[in-house]
Parts: structure tokens; sequence; C-alpha cells
């Protein structure tokens, strides 16, 4: 699934944001099909992108398999 539009917290880093992807595709292991709840899988995608790259993020978007956009907000209501 492909997760784009990444909002990366780098603190202001600059060099380290321009490193950063602002588009990924999950990997196998994580696929929405394997999740009875959205949320949940968005929270593990989440997670992911955190562990992987090794900062936070205050967002993203992905695509639902018919086509719907769903936004992943992170920041602090």
């Amino acid at each position: 699934m492909l997760i784009k539009n990444i909002k990366w917290d780098t603190d202001g880093d600059m060099e380290a944001l321009a490193s950063l992807p602002t588009e990924v595709c999950t990997p196998s292991f994580l696929r929405e099909e394997q999740y009875d709840d959205i949320e949940e899988f968005l929270d593990d995608v989440s997670d992911w992108l955190s562990d992987e790259y090794g900062w936070c993020h205050f967002g993203f978007e992905t695509e639902t398999n018919d086509g719907g956009i769903i936004k992943c907000d992170t920041l602090p209501e």
C-alpha cells in the first residue's frame, strides 16, 4: 500500500528532512486486509514509519483499496 504525503518531524533539521521520503510502500507484513480495524492498521503503519526511518512524523495519507484517501494525523489536538 502506498503511504504518501508523509509529514516528518525533524525538529527543523532540514538536511534530515531532505533525506526522508515523502512516499513509501508498506512492507508485505503490513497489509490492510490483515486488520479488522483501520485505526489499528494506521497505528501500525505509523509505528513502522518511525521505526524504519528513525524519525517521528505528524501524519500521512494512504489510498484505500477502493480508491479513497485516508488521512492519518498524529498532531496533538
